[in-house]
């Protein structure tokens, strides 16, 4: 390298990630403006190397996955938006350029991403076309010893600010996809029009025009047919909504709990009301089961592979993590009073959380898309399993099977007869929920990853209680489904047998 070595690819693990997080008070949520953030920010974050876990040992990084993950979560426990601001550069950029860039194209890139106060973005998505990537019209053409590649993305969080970008375009006529970089100084990426999002604030959306010519060099040896490689790319954008999701409500769960003990009311304090300590509660078992989930990303995924067979737990991860932390933004919200309506509240982040969470439902896909996906999956392997009860397939399916246990007085017998379009959805969010069950029993069995990720082991079954009782109640909704369509509901098919649930710290551990 033609620079001197970071002295922070020394440090072992610990020292590291207890440096990184002693250091980015500044960038609290309660603190940082809700605005792009400013390359003086951005300097002070690559000083403190947030980029270096994604950057290969080779080229002055750290190459680690576990401390990706760390850091993510991290920041989003400060501030959300960092946290996707964080995952963008380098889960998406950085990890792809690693996994599939040409050697001159990985020299260029971390280079700049390991010493420069650098952004990198993704460009896939675009005006009309939706979550349907394959109805893009950004095309790529063979010219010279180059490409040139023309259309119009949206959507890109950086869209005024990245410096780099991965390209997503099709061939006219062969219909085949190419991935590419590009360096934004290079010209012919334009920035027509800045959304105001609801959320999200530091990431800068917006719409773009792309006329231009890359490398050769610059395209990205990405090799499956259609868009298997865009799926690819996006199930480690998934993964990562749990390392976000469990930092983000560890802050809402202790604010919560702060907000309602130190809330006057008459003699007491609001957390004298039993439903408000069911609603601190629920928050608390929602930050267990991310916690879980967020183990399993760390301890038995890697993005530095291919995560292509991890498809189901992507998905189901991703619905999961989000529907938990907007009812948990929600809850905190209503926990704050008035002073959660209030942007910039001086003793809470309440409006801006709800706000920031909204969105992660929608983006990388609408949730309700994700549980059809997902019930497919599932399908399709149920189907070729030959067995005729979904719950003794549910027994064997890898990503399953430590729920078996919890699921045997829920009646699920007739969730897989040619269920109709709207119960497929609802079939995919009962998996996100079995698929979460199951994530903690594992975490149950075993040491958390570090003290600060350890969780009481009480906690386990009353999250796992809560995510039971949300599968009965989606179970029901496949039979109000029925109803509402002025069809005849299955007989007695989608009511639970006994699922009453208790708290035993016992219940359920293996």
């Amino acid at each position: 390298m033609s620079t001197p070595r970071n002295p922070l690819v020394d440090l072992d693990s610990t020292e590291f990630l207890d440096s990184f997080r002693g250091s980015i008070d500044a960038f609290d949520s309660a603190r940082l403006p809700h605005e792009p953030l400013s390359r003086e920010g951005l300097r002070k974050l690559v000083e403190l190397g947030i980029y270096l876990p994604a950057i290969p040992r080779a080229y002055g990084g750290r190459e680690r996955h576990r401390e990706m993950c760390e850091i993510i979560e991290i920041m989003s426990e400060r501030n959300l938006p960092m946290g996707m601001y964080t995952m963008i550069v380098t889960v998406l950029f950085l990890r792809n350029v690693a996994r599939s860039g040409d050697e001159a194209l990985k020299e260029e890139v971390f280079d700049d991403f390991a010493h420069r106060p650098v952004i990198g973005g993704l460009a896939f998505t675009e005006p009309g076309s939706g979550s349907n990537l394959a109805r893009m019209q950004t095309t790529y053409h063979d010219d010279g010893d180059a490409y040139r590649i023309t259309g119009t993305k949206h959507w890109q969080a950086f869209s005024e600010q990245a410096d780099w970008w991965i390209i997503c375009a099709k061939h006219p006529e062969r219909k085949e996809f190419g991935y590419f970089a590009h360096r934004r100084s290079d010209g012919g990426f334009v920035t027509t029009e800045v959304y105001d999002s609801l959320g999200l604030k530091n990431l800068g959306y917006g719409l773009n025009t792309l006329d231009l010519r890359v490398p050769r060099h610059y395209r990205l040896t990405k090799t499956r047919e259609g868009l298997g490689d865009a799926a690819e790319i996006l199930c480690a954008s998934r993964f990562s909504k749990a390392a976000m999701a469990s930092g983000f409500l560890r802050r809402l769960s202790t604010e919560s709990l702060r907000q309602v003990s130190t809330r006057k009311i008459g003699d007491g304090t609001l957390h004298d009301i039993g439903y408000v300590r069911y609603k601190v509660s629920r928050i608390r078992q929602n930050y267990v089961a991310c916690n879980a989930l967020y183990r399993h990303l760390m301890l038995a995924e890697d993005y530095s592979t291919d995560l292509e067979n991890s498809m189901f737990a992507s998905l189901a991860t991703k619905v999961l993590s989000s529907e938990l932390m907007l009812e948990s933004a929600l809850d905190y919200q209503q926990l704050c009073g008035g002073e959660g309506y209030r942007k910039d509240a001086p003793d809470n982040i309440a409006a801006h959380a709800l706000l920031d969470a909204r969105v992660y439902t929608v983006f990388d896909g609408t949730n309700d898309l994700l549980c059809q996906h997902l019930a497919h999956l599932f399908l399709r392997q149920f189907q070729e399993s030959g067995l005729r009860s979904p719950l003794e397939f549910l027994g064997r399916f890898g990503y399953l099977e430590d729920a078996f246990f919890h699921l045997t007085d829920i009646n699920l017998s007739h969730l897989t007869e040619a269920p109709s379009q709207d119960r497929i959805v609802i079939l995919g969010r009962i998996l996100s929920r079995i698929y979460g069950i199951g994530a903690l029993q594992k975490a149950s069995r075993s040491a958390a990853p570090s003290a600060r990720l350890a969780v009481d082991d009480a906690d386990y079954p009353k999250a796992i209680a809560v995510l039971k009782n949300e599968i009965v109640g989606l179970v029901n909704e496949c039979e109000l489904t029925a109803r509402l369509a002025g069809t005849q509901a299955l007989p007695g098919a989608l009511r639970p047998h006994g699922s009453v649930v208790t708290f035993d710290s016992k219940v359920g551990m293996r």
